[in-house]
């Protein structure tokens, strides 16, 4: 059966490009791909799934390796000529409803988890003046917005291992405290919470303060039991979880995020997205996709846990100590130097990024096994000439 469906869509793909696509497309970087994926063999070597340069190694923005499920990318082929039709429909979001238990109302998409972040921070302070409570360092989306508007931000320092300081968190809200943000696993840290001091946190903070946990990395946890947050929404009114399809499922580049929270909350956030108008066609049709291959999250996880064993033992070798990160890039520090090391892997075009707020560390987003090993083989010439 799996062997028909994979000759299936082989077919589908093969007559895809002898169109006028694939016409389109012939000779292009975007083609190969495309015809190593039908043929099932290896082409002309490339540095990483879906770069147009073939000499680029692209390991600081914390995009999936693998990159999408073929079933999105077929679902996109099969619906690149509706590209003139609006979605205004609710599919993507009752399949979401009922792959987390939830109701169809207590879901509401976005450009990436990105927007919800926005329209969450948009909400609480919505003739409502006062503060943000965040962790520091931690993911900037809600601090950052908040300063926008012109309101205080509370930045509540990590412990001495990295961990967001929930006790500190909870004793930063104050009468004027609009809205808490909690990334959770961390980023930059890649650090976990313990799930049920979590839970008191939340269920601590008064009602008329929004509680965000961002759960863009969830998925590349260790423990497969470690329980995410939304079944509190079910109990908790003013809790909003928001989720991703760039990192997990790989379709970063497609722009899909969704928040899950009580109906009401959703009503205050909605006022500020532009509703039905925000779905993208292609990008609706590649998440209902990828939602159903969970076996290629469980592939990506994988392999995102092989390259970061495999980061941690090249790193320490050489003398570094890299955190142990329960998502899909390794922090590590290597000291004042960081920046100009960063500019000069560029220049030889193998990104990585210096970890926010995190003075002498760097963040590397965890590639393809080739991926990794040419960051590590650039990494060893670059320290060693400075």
């Amino acid at each position: 059966m799996a062997e028909a469906q994979d000759m299936n869509r082989r077919s589908f793909l093969h007559s895809t490009m002898l169109g006028g696509v694939g016409v389109t497309l012939m000779g292009t970087p975007a083609w190969e791909a495309a015809a190593q994926m039908v043929n099932g063999t290896a082409g002309s070597p490339v540095n990483g799934v879906g770069l147009d340069d073939p000499l680029l190694v692209q390991l600081s923005i914390n995009e999936n390796p693998l990159g999408a499920s073929h079933r999105a990318i077929e679902a996109v082929a099969g619906k690149m000529f509706g590209m003139n039709r609006y979605t205004m429909h609710n599919e993507l979001e009752e399949a979401l409803a009922g792959h987390h238990g939830v109701d169809p109302e207590s879901v509401v998409l976005g450009v990436g988890s990105s927007e919800i972040l926005l329209t969450a921070t948009l909400a609480a302070f919505w003739n409502n003046p006062g503060n943000a409570v965040t962790a520091f360092p931690s993911y900037r989306s809600i601090p950052r917005t908040a300063e926008e508007l012109g309101q205080a931000v509370k930045q509540v320092p990590l412990t001495g291992d990295w961990q967001i300081d929930l006790p500190a968190i909870l004793a930063a809200v104050d009468d004027n405290t609009r809205i808490v943000s909690i990334c959770n696993p961390n980023n930059p840290t890649g650090q976990l919470l313990d799930p049920a001091e979590l839970e008191r946190t939340i269920r601590a903070v008064p009602n008329d303060v929004i509680v965000c946990v961002d759960e863009a990395y969830i998925q590349f946890v260790d423990d497969p039991a470690y329980p995410s947050t939304i079944s509190l929404t079910k109990e908790v009114e003013n809790l909003l979880v928001s989720r991703t399809f760039s990192k997990a499922y790989g379709l970063g580049g497609m722009r899909v995020g969704y928040g899950v929270a009580h109906p009401a909350l959703l009503e205050r956030m909605q006022r500020f997205s532009i509703g039905l108008l925000n779905k993208n066609t292609l990008s609706i049709v590649a998440a209902m996709a990828a939602l159903k291959d969970q076996q290629h999250v469980q592939r990506t996880v994988q392999i995102v846990r092989e390259g970061k064993a495999f980061l941690y033992e090249e790193l320490e070798a050489m003398g570094y100590s890299p955190l142990r990160t329960q998502t899909i890039f390794v922090t590590v520090e290597v000291g004042p130097n960081v920046n100009t090391l960063i500019d000069r892997l560029w220049e030889k075009k193998v990104y990585v990024r210096q970890a926010f707020d995190m003075e002498g560390f760097m963040r590397i987003s965890v590639g393809l096994p080739r991926e990794n090993e040419a960051f590590i083989s650039a990494f060893k010439r670059e320290r060693s000439a400075l």
